[in-house]
């Protein structure tokens, strides 16, 4: 994540909540019934969440991928792009793009495509990353919800950010309880990142990939002051991971167990 000057001409300026939405990932928390047979707190689960985000971190050597972005405006400003990024990532924090296409309006293309892959190369410095972290120093949690099938159990937490910091959001998490890995995130900005939003909410997506979680789809939509609704989707495919050899995740994630003491 990463702060976004306030240079940008007057009309590329209405883009720039979209700029700050899109790397917040978050959404709206409403309440929800807890099921009482939860085996683990919302802490407890987020202890779990750290200790096994960590180690994924170890073990992915690096990972390509295809993105599609794509944004529609509406109201009084009415703009359309898409752009295809293949996009490159190399362990501990380095972040490549290569544009393969794109068309519609150059507006969105330069002063929205290209500064969100400027800001997600920024957001990979350390300090940023640790300022960004859905964690227990960022955010207090709470349990909304347990829910059990046959196929998966989930944990769906509430998220309070600690502070009024454009790095974060307020909204809800859904965690896999097998992997104790974030498989969503719904929310809004815990900062109105400018005078021009009305009105932001988010939905991302993550998807197992091997042993990892990856984005899957990242939705957007923004009301803006006078101009309109922007409406901004990322879909993220083809992955390729290298992961690092000799981590085991699937030997060390049975030590986070309900069962057992992390």
């Amino acid at each position: 994540m990463t702060c976004f000057s306030d240079s940008i001409d007057s009309r590329g300026r209405w883009f720039l909540p979209i700029l700050t939405a899109v790397l917040l990932f978050c959404c709206p928390a409403t309440g929800q019934r807890v099921t009482p047979s939860a085996p683990l707190t919302a802490d407890e689960v987020m202890v779990r969440v750290v200790s096994m985000n960590e180690l994924r971190a170890k073990a992915l050597a690096g990972y390509s991928s295809v993105r599609i972005y794509h944004l529609e405006s509406h109201g009084v400003i009415a703009k359309k792009a898409d752009m295809v990024v293949r996009a490159k990532y190399s362990s501990p924090n380095k972040k490549d793009f290569a544009i393969v296409s794109e068309g519609g309006s150059d507006t969105v293309r330069h002063k929205v495509f290209r500064r969100l892959l400027e800001a997600e190369q920024e957001a990979m410095q350390d300090e940023n990353q640790q300022r960004s972290a859905i964690t227990p120093e960022n955010y207090t949690f709470s349990l909304l919800n347990y829910e059990k099938t046959d196929k998966n159990e989930t944990y769906v937490l509430q998220a309070q950010p600690r502070s009024k910091n454009k790095f974060l959001f307020r909204g809800r998490i859904w965690v896999d309880a097998k992997d104790y890995a974030i498989t969503r995130v719904d929310g809004e900005p815990a900062v109105n990142p400018s005078w021009w939003t009305k009105k932001t909410d988010f939905t991302r997506t993550y998807k197992k990939v091997e042993d990892f979680w990856l984005p899957q789809s990242n939705e957007s939509v923004t009301i803006v002051r006078v101009v309109g609704t922007a409406v901004l989707t990322i879909k993220y495919e083809d992955y390729e991971v290298t992961q690092a050899p000799g981590l085991k995740l699937t030997l060390l994630r049975q030590d986070l167990s309900p069962q057992s003491t992390p």
